[in-house]
């Protein structure tokens, strides 16, 4: 154990702000993943639905930069607090509750084409994500 006598107060203090200032730079990171998987899952639905004879040729390219992206990300994040975790998992769950609601109301309400209900609808499923970016900034 180190004698509290022996430890450089200056030292100390530079310590704490160097490891400050690493933990707030890495919080930006699952920020970042929230806010690319809003801009996707929007854009998605909204692609779909207003333009489905595109969508053959850019689903799979934007999953894979989409998975390349969160994969960087995730490699990034060196520690994950559980309540992140916790806060993540419920955010995905809750897409993925309002990405039904999305399908049914493309399916059965919405009219085909670019329209303002399609953006709308389609901002659905995104909503959680961008709340969780809020979220964490706010911290």
């Amino acid at each position: 154990m180190t004698d509290p006598s022996d430890i450089d107060p200056s030292a100390a203090l530079s310590e704490i702000h160097r490891v400050d200032r690493r933990v707030r730079r890495d919080r930006w990171w699952p920020v970042a993943a929230a806010v690319i998987m809003a801009v996707y899952t929007a854009a998605f639905y909204i692609g779909l639905k207003a333009f489905p004879e595109a969508a053959d040729g850019f689903v799979l390219p934007g999953v894979l930069l989409v998975t390349a992206l969160l994969g960087l990300i995730a490699f990034r994040r060196r520690v994950v607090d559980r309540g992140d975790t916790r806060r993540e998992e419920m955010t995905v769950w809750t897409s993925i509750g309002l990405a039904v609601v999305t399908i049914l109301l493309n399916r059965f309400v919405v009219p085909d084409g670019l329209t303002p209900w399609v953006v709308l609808v389609g901002l659905l499923p995104a909503a959680p994500f961008l709340l969780l970016a809020w979220r964490i900034t706010r911290r």
